[in-house]
């Protein structure tokens, strides 16, 4: 009796260890969903303050009045793909290491949800 009460409780184990890992996993991709749309909003913004840099260095070339103004258009737009470059790579190294959380989370589901099925059918 006590083996079979120790059998149960591995198995419920087994179960909840399964289920932990699935959550885990869930969390892993919607983790590496996240990093992968920060990336495109990353890489849309650098696009975005490329574009402006261009626009204010044509700016300053074009309109005497204007030069002042667009200069400092052109050094916040620097600095603006700068920081965009800078969100792209943090961005970059947050994918590839969501993405592999989520391997090593599905990974340890199968392991789990193996060694479910495996104590179940000793059990049979």
């Amino acid at each position: 009796m006590t083996h079979e009460k120790s059998k149960q409780e591995s198995a419920a184990e087994l179960l909840a260890d399964w289920r932990a890992a699935g959550r885990d996993a869930a969390g892993a991709h919607t983790a590496a969903q996240v990093a992968a749309l920060a990336l495109a909003a990353a890489e849309a913004a650098e696009e975005a303050a490329s574009e402006v840099e261009i626009a204010a260095d044509a700016a300053f070339e074009a309109v005497g009045l204007a030069r002042a103004a667009a200069d400092k258009a052109r050094r916040a737009a620097g600095r603006a793909s700068e920081a965009a470059h800078m969100a792209m790579s943090t961005a970059e190294g947050d994918v590839a290491r969501a993405d592999q959380a989520a391997g090593k989370a599905d990974q340890a589901e199968h392991a789990a949800r193996n060694r479910y099925h495996e104590d179940q059918g000793a059990d049979h």
